[in-house]
Order: structure tokens, then C-alpha cells, then sequence
């Protein structure tokens, strides 16, 4: 399972989410209506580009954001084809695991003194969309190769999610009218996940609840090969000390299971 900020796009969050909603409408091309597939939000199913341009642009407004600030951040979910396998050809919950990652998203703020806000995803203005293809691009491997084209669809089950949030919390009235005036002046919190302050947003964290959420939620028996501390440990060259790691927290939890059982055993005496 890998989530990553990041945006399909070239450009910048500091103006309107237009640019990337609507890119995200391509696989909406000359489908039947009740062919498309939606935007959905933290307790809706089914929301067009208009709100989410509308929901995103008008929340960012009023804020105190200066020029250089981004207005909004872009989160990408990639679950492998071995874990779509094990949940089915259910995009339902594909977007219930979004929901919990959004509320993970939301619980790691905390303030400059490591204080958790206590949000909840309910208190965050994001929209997510699930797409269903990827293609190959000119820096593919394959495509260097020359295996296949640039553009190229890739094979197999290429289900992913991309999320828009707001980087302001939600305003008291959610749905933001842009000429409601009282309430487009109404100033809320600015939520950055890109802060380099562990204390105020985790990154790493934020990645491993996201794992540990999907295996909870479906029951999903993750090898060591497909964690994020091994992968992200390859990538940066520190496999021994993963294995180190490793070995230290299955002793910690031996020892866990052994004073458990001995105060199950004292009180059944």
C-alpha cells in the first residue's frame, strides 16, 4: 500500500484546484452518465467537479493565505495489485479505506507543542476520485526498452485514488456560498501535512496508520517484503538496520504476550 503527496499534473497548489479536478474527470470521456465515475467526500457518494472546484477554491478564501502559500494538497493511494485482488472488484471499499485514511490524515495534525488537534476527517474539506487506468510514460522503463509506447495502458488491475484537500479546516457552515459574505470571511485553521515539524504532521506516520488501517479493515496478511519500513528501508539503503529493528519488536512483543499471560494466569488464581 503506498500513499504519497504528490500530483498526476505539473503546476502548483497555490491558486484554484480547476487544473487538477478536471484532469481527473479523463476517464469520464464519452462514457453514458451511468457509466461515470464520481468524486466522494467523508459522507457522500456522489459529488460532481463543480463542488469539488467550488468546496476547495471558496474554502481557501478569506484565510490570511499569502501568494506563496499552497491552497491545497493532492494525495495519491496506490494499493498493489496482490492487495486489490484480496478486496475484490469492489470500488465501495476502496472508498471506505479512503474515508479511514482521511481520518488518519486528519488525526495527525497536532500543534507546535506536539498537542493533538483532534480532528476528525468530518472537520476537513477533501474529495477523492478512484481511477481505473494508468499508461505508460516516456520515463518507464519499459518504454525506454522499447517493450511498448509512451501512452500505453498498463496491464491488470491499475485501481488507485486521488484525493484533494483543502489546506484550511472546514469552515463552521461546510458548504461554502461564495456570496455569504458573514461566512466567507470566517477564519479557520491552516493545516499543512508538508510542515518539516514531526511534532505537527507525521509523513511517516501517516503512512504506516495508512497500512496498518488496510490490514485491520480487510483482514490482510502483509509479508514483511510489502511493509513500508522494509520498503522504504531498501530504498534508502538501511536493510540491516530494518533487520535490527525488527528483531528488537518481535522480542518486545514476545515479552508483551508473556506478562500478559502471566496476569491472566494471577487473576484466574
Amino acid at each position: 500500500m503506498q500513499t504519497k503527496f504528490g500530483s498526476p499534473i505539473k503546476g502548483n497548489n497555490k491558486g484554484s484546484c480547476t487544473r487538477l479536478t478536471t484532469y481527473l474527470e479523463k476517464e469520464n470521456d464519452n462514457k453514458l452518465l451511468s457509466e461515470q465515475e464520481y468524486f466522494f467526500s467523508a459522507d457522500r457518494d456522489k459529488c460532481n467537479k463543480y463542488e469539488v472546484i467550488s468546496q476547495i477554491d471558496n474554502n481557501a478564501k478569506n484565510q490570511g493565505l499569502e501568494n506563496k502559500d499552497d491552497r491545497f494538497y493532492s494525495i495519491i493511494i496506490s494499493p498493489s495489485q496482490k492487495e486489490l485482488e484480496h478486496i475484490g472488484n469492489d470500488s465501495q471499499k476502496l472508498k471506505d479505506y479512503t474515508r479511514e485514511v482521511m481520518s488518519n490524515y486528519a488525526r495527525n495534525f497536532c500543534n507546535s507543542k506536539g498537542e493533538n488537534r483532534n480532528l476528525e476527517s468530518e472537520n476537513l474539506v477533501w474529495y477523492a476520485k478512484i481511477e481505473n487506468e494508468r499508461r505508460y510514460n516516456n520515463e518507464s522503463p519499459e518504454v525506454k526498452t522499447g517493450q511498448v509506447k509512451s501512452g500505453e495502458l498498463k496491464e491488470g488491475d491499475q485501481r488507485h485514488i486521488h484525493i484533494i484537500i483543502s489546506r484550511c479546516q472546514a469552515r463552521e457552515n461546510r458548504f461554502v456560498i461564495e456570496a455569504d459574505k458573514n461566512k466567507s470571511k470566517e477564519r479557520t485553521t491552516q493545516l499543512s501535512p508538508m510542515v518539516n515539524n514531526q511534532k505537527v504532521f507525521n509523513r511517516d506516520k501517516f503512512y504506516k496508520e495508512n497500512e496498518q488501517s488496510f490490514d485491520n479493515k480487510f483482514n490482510y496478511k502483509r509479508s514483511k517484503e510489502e511493509s513500508y519500513d522494509y520498503c522504504n528501508s531498501l530504498k534508502n539503503g538501511f536493510k540491516k538496520d530494518y533487520d535490527n529493528a525488527l528483531q528488537k519488536d518481535q522480542i518486545r512483543r514476545s515479552k508483551d504476550r508473556e506478562l500478559e499471560n502471566n496476569k491472566q494466569l494471577t487473576i484466574s488464581m
